[in-house]
């Protein structure tokens, strides 16, 4: 039992040691010896859980795409407004990593996977639940990037910004320009 215990404290304090030193440095800046030196673990200690940084992001991005999967399908009344809601709380309590690689230090892989991933979840969950007439495949490809870019740099932006506003406030800015219209 302590065992166990040590172990996933262990790895609380790399995951939270990798979050602190993206706050100071660009992700290619840093090394394994940073995080278990701010994490203050030894260096075994790291190789037990990770193989390398990117082991470490790629096993959070994960438990990310995972949760973002669940959020999915407990949505049950299909609200955009709720998805967003529960995504933007997540990452301000369990998902600081996700979201510190989302800021500018993050990784650009990272954040293109991260794209990617809200791409194919948006063709796969939300897609279908709207009410929109593309016609082709194209329509649908353009739909998909001009949704998941526009999304993610409000996202990366709001990160960046140090996450002024509540989620709350932030989905009320984000339905209502989903919601616009041209003046006649």
């Amino acid at each position: 039992m302590k065992e166990d215990l040590r172990y996933y404290r262990t790895r609380k304090n790399i995951l939270a040691a990798m979050t602190v030193l993206l706050q100071t440095k660009k992700f290619e800046q840093i090394t394994v010896t940073n995080i278990c030196e701010e994490a203050q673990v030894s260096r075994s200690g790291f190789y037990l859980h990770y193989v390398d940084k990117y082991d470490l992001v790629e096993a959070n991005l994960k438990e990310f795409r995972d949760q973002a999967n669940q959020f999915i399908q407990m949505n049950a009344e299909n609200s955009k407004t709720k998805l967003f809601l529960n995504m933007l709380s997540y990452l301000q309590s369990e998902g600081k990593l996700i979201a510190a690689l989302i800021s500018e230090n993050g990784s650009v892989e990272v954040q293109n996977y991260i794209k990617r991933m809200m791409q194919e979840n948006a063709r796969i969950n939300i897609f279908p639940r709207l009410d929109l007439k593309l016609e082709s495949t194209a329509e649908i490809h353009y739909a998909l990037l001009f949704l998941s870019n526009a999304l993610f740099g409000v996202l990366q932006d709001w990160i960046n910004r140090g996450q002024k506003e509540s989620p709350e406030e932030l989905v009320r800015i984000i339905d209502r320009l989903l919601a616009f219209e041209f003046k006649s």
